[in-house]
């Protein structure tokens, strides 16, 4: 189960809180507990999400202020002064005491060395600046608009370099960086659509040919705008809706339908309402979009489009309103899981059933995931991406028939938002998405299926 907000902290995790806030790596932690790297990593995660807080200084704070561990000269050392040399250790009891209850709190008592104090008071002078500065004000999403999308609202954690691991293959770069993309694969290519760049939104598409590993450019969309998906339907490609960059990043409900052969562009039917950051799956010869930022607030209402009516026809709403969720179609079921609601991410997962019009729940990932992209391809489902306030340290497998979640590795930790992933033939591609400080060129895929299997046919003699 992923850890939710407001949950006490373990007594392992205050254990490696006290460690951090003496400032030692995850790495330093890791040896100094005789647990793998890993180990600290995912831990770290859940007292992230447990205190809500953003980066290690935040943490360390938080710590002193809630009296996980104490610094010298505060109330709680000078009540504690006379104590003899034995009862002011420095390391963590993890035992009770039966002296005192006071024992059962991680106490830190003045024998750290220089460095460590320095970094403590680096961090708190870092903290009483951006305090005391004039700052951007940020209010609820219902305000004004989903926040800052891409652009640093609090103190990132450290990104690290971006490097294939695990299967995961780097491909040749996208043209431009960007992320917030739609993404579609046809014909043996991945067609990039529209997105957020550095100079803001953008209609431009750019064409991936998986066998050359090389980049071409078509005819751009003809709006400029992010936060749209992408959906392969038929020979053609279709890509609802979008926002525009301004202060309540405002959607369209404009729908393009994109023509691979001819290279061209048609307006078709428009949103029923205006719509971006929404989830996007076809199942059939019909598309659904499901949930969605609306200029206002976020949504939870279902709509289908049928292409050869050129109608959009309103369906079961989900549980969750929600944007920068994904969604993947998976035989007779299309899953829709994760999203962001401008105040915290979600591990929700959800399952609709377009024949019957209904919807069913299904085990919430391993851990909230905002701006994830899904995809389903060997009957599972793949979340890629996420990082919005939990860092991302792992993407993950969905089984159906188990109806579990399990780690599949990352080539990209931290943060990795608004991304496009899409399957095809037997290999999962990624590309583009937002880091944390930067938009990316990142092109990866990774074999989800190595192998084929080739069922002969019967043949009878003449």
């Amino acid at each position: 189960m992923a850890a939710e907000h407001g949950e006490p902290l373990t007594e392992r995790e205050l254990e490696i809180t006290e460690l951090v806030a003496e400032g030692l790596t995850n790495r330093e932690v890791a040896e100094q507990l005789y647990v793998s790297h890993n180990t600290v990593k995912v831990h770290l995660r859940n007292i992230f999400a447990k205190t809500g807080v953003a980066s290690r200084t935040e943490l360390s704070m938080l710590a002193v202020q809630e009296g996980w561990i104490s610094v010298p000269g505060t109330a709680d050392d000078s009540d504690s002064s006379s104590a003899s040399p034995s009862e002011s250790s420095t390391t963590l009891s993890t035992e009770p005491s039966a002296d005192t209850e006071d024992a059962l709190r991680p106490s830190l008592l003045p024998s750290w060395p220089w460095h460590r104090w320095g970094s403590l008071i680096l961090g708190i002078g870092l903290i009483a600046i951006a305090i005391f500065l004039p700052q951007r004000r940020f209010v609820p999403a219902s305000a004004r608009g989903p926040g800052e999308i891409f652009g640093l609202t609090h103190a990132a954690p450290q990104v690290s370099d971006p490097t294939a691991s695990a299967g995961w293959k780097e491909l040749a770069p996208l043209p431009v960086r960007r992320a917030g993309v739609g993404v579609a694969a046809a014909h043996g290519k991945l067609y990039v659509i529209g997105g957020m760049t550095a100079n803001g939104p953008s209609g431009r598409v750019d064409i991936y040919d998986i066998h050359d590993d090389l980049w071409a450019q078509g005819a751009p969309r003809p709006v400029d705008l992010a936060n749209a998906s992408a959906v392969s339907i038929g020979d053609k490609i279709l890509v609802p809706g979008g926002c525009h960059e301004d202060q309540d990043w405002t959607p369209s409900a404009a729908v393009h339908l994109y023509d691979p052969q001819a290279d061209s562009w048609t307006e078709v039917a428009p949103l029923p309402a205006a719509l971006c950051a929404y989830a996007l799956a076809s199942y059939e010869d019909r598309v659904f979009v499901f949930g969605g930022w609306d200029g206002q607030t976020y949504r939870n209402e279902t709509y289908t489009y049928d292409p050869a009516r050129d109608v959009w026809e309103a369906r079961a709403s989900s549980e969750q309103p929600r944007g920068f969720g994904g969604a993947a179609t998976l035989a007779d079921r299309i899953f829709y899981a994760g999203g962001y609601d401008g105040s915290r991410e979600w591990a929700t997962c959800e399952v609709y059933r377009p024949e019957s019009n209904r919807w069913e729940s299904c085990q919430s990932m391993l851990q909230p995931r905002g701006g994830l992209s899904l995809a389903a391809t060997g009957g599972r489902i793949y979340a890629i991406g996420g990082g919005w306030q939990t860092p991302l340290g792992f993407n993950e497998r969905y089984t159906p028939a188990t109806d579990e979640w399990s780690v599949v590795e990352t080539p990209i930790v931290n943060e990795w938002r608004n991304l496009g992933s899409v399957p095809w033939e037997t290999s999962l591609y990624a590309v583009g998405g937002w880091s944390g400080t930067d938009f990316l060129n990142r092109t990866y895929a990774v074999e989800i299926m190595p192998w084929r299997v080739f069922i002969p046919g019967t043949f009878r003699s003449p």
